[in-house]
């Protein structure tokens, strides 16, 4: 009687034994499936950062070439004002210096 009751309290030491083996491979199992999932995570999160720098940074450019052209219609524009406004004036100078010239002499 006494060497069944030994005999049952080794094998459900041995169960025991298993179950925490089993448990131990199950761990591992997990954490390295973790990782696993944490570095797809990572390197999914990495890409979504790159990608959206990159549209901000071609969402700049294009606001910098729109405004850059903007400019450049602005000063067009000035410039033609500039100079039909010299146009208009080029008879008036003309006459004025015609004018001086004529009290001079």
């Amino acid at each position: 009687m006494e060497a069944e009751i030994l005999k049952e309290i080794k094998d459900a030491e041995k169960r025991a034994d298993e179950i925490i083996e089993r448990a131990k491979r199950e761990k591992e199992a997990i954490i390295q499936e973790a990782i696993r999932n944490s570095t797809k995570l990572f390197s999914a999160k990495e890409e979504e950062i790159r990608k959206a720098q990159e549209k901000k940074i071609m969402d700049f450019r294009e606001k910098a070439k729109l405004i850059k052209e903007e400019k450049l219609i602005d000063g067009k524009a000035a410039v033609k004002q500039l100079n039909a406004k010299a146009e208009k004036n080029i008879a008036k100078a003309a006459e004025l210096v015609m004018k001086k010239f004529e009290e001079s002499v």
